[in-house]
């Protein structure tokens, strides 16, 4: 009977809030410019492959990089992305790791776009802007349809403001990473 006197709009913000984090812990939130629609997931860690290993080893899952950056430890995997060649065993693996990717659609068509110029930054609660570098990239498993633009980085948990540009049109999303995620 308590929860039948808490206003509406409280509820309101309460049913948004929750809408933002899918099921399977994913971070999900989605706005629009004058061109695109853009869908910002942020997910679990993810190993990245260039699409020559992903040939060759054939991984059943992560993501296969198809241009762009990689960051960080990415990068100690991939010499031909700028790393060394250091082994996999060698990395240490971060909770605070997290796979963030950018899904842009063309709002005429409702296509991913496939060669956008985009650009992201991660700010967070401190008001510490940094770049991230970009890659052009698509899921394993869910294949080629999976277009995004994204990377691995660093979020503990904590508040943050993703301010993202696609073909020079501004969007921000503003979220909370969780403890545990």
């Amino acid at each position: 009977m308590r929860m039948l006197s808490i206003p509406l709009a409280i509820v309101g913000v309460l049913a948004i809030a929750a809408t933002a984090r899918a099921e399977d812990g994913e971070i999900r939130q989605e706005t629009q410019t004058r061109h695109y629609r853009l869908v910002l997931l942020i997910g679990p860690n993810e190993t990245v492959y260039t699409a020559a290993q992903a040939r060759l080893e054939r991984p059943r899952a992560g993501e296969v990089m198809l241009g762009g950056r990689i960051a960080g430890e990415i990068a100690d995997v991939m010499p031909e992305a700028g790393g060394s060649a250091r082994p996999p065993a060698a990395r240490s693996a971060s909770p605070d790791l997290h796979h963030l990717e950018l899904h842009v659609y063309s709002r005429a068509t409702g296509k991913a776009v496939p060669e956008a110029h985009v650009t992201i930054a991660v700010t967070d609660s401190d008001r510490k802007s940094r770049p991230m570098p970009v890659a052009r990239m698509y899921g394993i498993d869910e294949g080629p349809e999976d277009l995004h633009y994204g990377n691995n980085v660093a979020l503990p948990p904590g508040f943050y403001t993703i301010e993202t540009a696609v073909n020079g049109e501004r969007a921000r999303f503003s979220v909370t990473v969780p403890e545990g995620s």
